[in-house]
This record gives C-alpha cells, sequence and structure tokens, in this order.
C-alpha cells in the first residue's frame, strides 16, 4: 500500500488550485458592467426628469395661472407618444377648496397626473408608466398689493418603464425593466417664466430598482441592482444641471438630455 504522506496532500492541494485558476481565468467577462448600468440610468433619468418638468409647467397650464414666457421649446423635439391625464383640486390660503380654481383666491393646487405611452429619445427608447401626486405652491411678495413672484412644485409618484438600448455596431442589446420611486422637493420658478426659465432651486430623485438583461448574438445575463438618482437646482442659463447616479456625479443639459462629465 502507498503511504500518503502531508507532502502528498499539500502538492495536490497546489494542483487543484492552479487548475481552479485555470479555468476562472478563462471564463468570459460578465456582460452585465456596473459603469454600463450606470451610465444608462444616467440617460434614463435625465430623459424621465427633464419630462418631470415638462409636466410640472403643464401643471401650472392646467391649473388656469398666467403662464405667459413658458417656452417647451427649451427642453428640446419630443419624439414621445405619451397620454397624459390630470385632475386638479384647488386651495385657498385657508386650506379651503376653491370652486372653479378661482385664480384670485387660489393659492395651492394638488394635482393628479399619469402618463402612459412610449417615449423616444436620442438615448432610450421604451414604454413608460407614471403615476405623480404633485402640488403646487404659488409664492406672493409681502407688498401692501401682492404680486405672484415664484412657484414651488412637490410630489411623489411611482414609475414603470421598460428601456431598451441597442448597440448596432458591437450587436449587444440591453433592456432595463425598472420600477422607481419618483420624488419632487421644492423644485421652484421664479417669475415670470419669460426670464426665469429654469428652476432656481429644489431636487428631484429617483430611487431605481431595475431587472437588467443583455444579450448578444451568442450569450444572454441577467442581474438585478439599484440606484439613487438625484438633480438638484439652479440649472444655468443653458439648462445645465448637476445630476447624481450614487457616488457619480454627471452633468445633464435639459435641452439635449445629453449626460456628460461623470466622475
Amino acid at each position: 500500500m502507498r503511504r500518503i504522506t502531508l507532502a502528498h496532500v499539500i502538492a495536490a492541494t497546489a494542483l487543484f488550485g492552479l487548475a481552479a485558476c485555470g479555468k476562472d481565468s478563462t471564463a468570459p467577462a460578465s456582460l452585465i458592467d456596473d459603469t454600463q448600468v450606470t451610465a444608462d440610468v444616467a440617460a434614463s433619468a435625465g430623459e424621465a426628469i427633464a419630462n418631470d418638468l415638462v409636466g410640472l409647467l403643464g401643471n401650472e397650464i392646467a391649473g388656469a395661472l398666467p403662464t405667459a414666457g413658458i417656452n417647451f421649446d427649451l427642453f428640446g423635439t419630443r419624439g414621445d407618444s405619451v397620454a397624459i391625464t390630470r385632475t386638479r383640486t384647488c386651495y385657498d390660503a385657508a386650506g379651503a377648496i376653491v370652486a372653479n380654481c378661482a385664480l384670485l383666491t387660489t393659492r395651492r393646487i394638488v394635482f393628479h397626473v399619469t402618463m402612459d405611452g412610449f417615449r423616444i429619445g436620442p438615448y432610450v427608447t421604451g414604454s413608460v408608466h407614471r403615476i405623480r401626486d404633485w402640488s403646487l405652491t404659488r409664492n406672493f411678495s409681502t407688498a401692501t398689493t401682492p404680486v405672484e413672484v415664484s412657484r414651488t412644485h412637490d410630489g411623489v409618484g411611482t414609475s414603470a418603464d421598460t428601456l431598451t438600448y441597442a448597440n448596432a455596431t458591437t450587436n449587444v442589446t440591453r433592456v432595463h425593466n425598472e420600477a422607481s420611486v419618483d420624488s419632487t422637493v421644492g423644485v421652484t420658478f421664479n417669475l415670470p417664466h419669460a426670464s426665469n426659465p429654469w428652476p432656481v432651486s429644489g431636487t428631484m430623485i429617483r430611487n431605481v430598482s431595475l431587472h437588467v438583461v443583455v444579450d448578444t448574438p451568442t450569450r444572454h445575463e441577467t442581474r438585478d441592482v439599484t440606484r439613487r438618482v438625484a438633480v438638484d437646482f439652479p440649472a444655468d442659463a443653458q439648462g445645465n444641471v448637476v445630476l447624481h447616479v450614487n457616488d457619480k456625479t454627471c452633468n445633464l443639459n435639459l435641452v439635449t438630455r445629453a449626460i456628460t462629465g461623470c466622475v
């Protein structure tokens, strides 16, 4: 009988380790790259946040408020086919409901908004299903005859979007099934809109849970990840704002929807 010594065990273990390392070294790299996921989420969130800003301005119009100077062209040419429905309830300074949302007495308007349809952007396409419960507060000066000087938007909502990112050059398709909780916190437009096209303060936040699917002609891979996205205002004169994705900081241009300078 052959005697097995400690030296034999050590040698066998080392050989097994080398074989395992060799096997790992030839395994294909993951199709799902965290950096790419973050870039995709930044692109989709940038589109969604810019669209929500358009929705806030749409609320002002739906609330029958003076809206001279609103320039929707600043938000770029849209190819979306999204059905938007709104309901509104108006309140006076004491919190009583204002019949017919009479302009002179309305101080706060609450909106329930739904958005369903197909979104087409330069960086992402897909179907969207969103619900928003937004409130609009009219802010007045303290002069003897008060004048409306700004409007502040707040609210929460949810999104369930299916978004596709296709790269014809590499023949790779990435699909995100995104579920998010969305918050609008103190987003304020100074008046008049003609000289104040962008919010001067506030934050818009998306807490996203996404199921990522990546396909090539020969491989298929999935993963579940989360990201927190926040845009801080004010915007500059060209519509640039700071966008955060977890610990990454990027620039979002609200006109082109381009995401740049992520560090």
